[in-house]
């Protein structure tokens, strides 16, 4: 049992559920090493609260109602520098976890893992290390094969959320509308049919709705 004198790893839990965020307190808690230093269900209140708390590393969920995953991500590494940032998420698909990792996370759980895991990952990433489930090793070999070039013209290249935003702009959707359906702002929106304009190499929702319609996102 680790002394009650020994300095603890600060651990920062991004989760809008929070019977998860109580859940992992209770594992880190069990732990030992491992305090948490905060925690919240937003990436709006996760960006205010990390400065300050100064945690060594951030536990992120992809799936926050008021930002994109990996645009918190990359939002993280700026406004903590020296925290590691891994993501805890119950996505197990190559192109989030290629997505969550080329946005800068040092690191990626999956929900299903036991809490040793958890806490081992917590652990590694502190230490300089990359935690990454087990089970996602074909997952990213497959990313890593399939990286998704600029402008190949097809829709495996994006993630799961620019497909959303593909799919509602090729509808007839404005900027604001598509904001308004899926939670998010605007400026998050555009971010998002940039990354798309480039993947896909298109240049107009036009082009966008001919590959919407040609990939069966939408019907003609």
């Amino acid at each position: 049992m680790t002394s009650p004198h020994a300095t603890r790893l600060r651990v920062f839990i991004v989760d809008d559920h929070p019977i998860v965020r109580e859940g992992f307190a209770k594992a880190f808690a069990d732990a030992g090493d491992v305090e948490v230093a905060g925690e919240c269900g937003t990436a709006a209140a996760a960006l205010a609260s990390c400065p300050a708390l100064r945690p060594e590393v951030v536990l992120v969920d992809l799936n926050i109602p008021d930002r994109d995953g990996s645009e918190l991500i990359a939002a993280l590494r700026v406004a903590v520098p020296d925290a590691k940032v891994v993501v805890v998420s119950a996505y197990s698909d190559e192109y989030r976890v290629a997505e969550a990792l080329r946005a800068g996370a040092h690191g990626y759980l999956l929900k299903t893992a036991g809490t040793r895991e958890l806490v081992e990952g917590v652990r590694t990433a502190a230490a300089g290390g990359t935690p990454l489930s087990p089970s996602l090793a074909d997952a990213v070999l497959r990313a890593m094969r399939k990286p998704g070039k600029p402008g190949s013209g097809t829709i495996d290249s994006l993630t799961a959320r620019e497909v959303q935003v593909l799919r509602l702009f090729a509808t007839g959707l404005s900027t604001r509308e598509v904001a308004s359906s899926l939670g998010i702002s605007p400026k998050t929106v555009e971010t998002h049919r940039i990354r798309i304009y480039e993947k896909l190499g298109c240049k107009s929702v036009v082009d966008l709705t001919r590959i919407a319609v040609r990939t069966g996102l939408v019907e003609a």
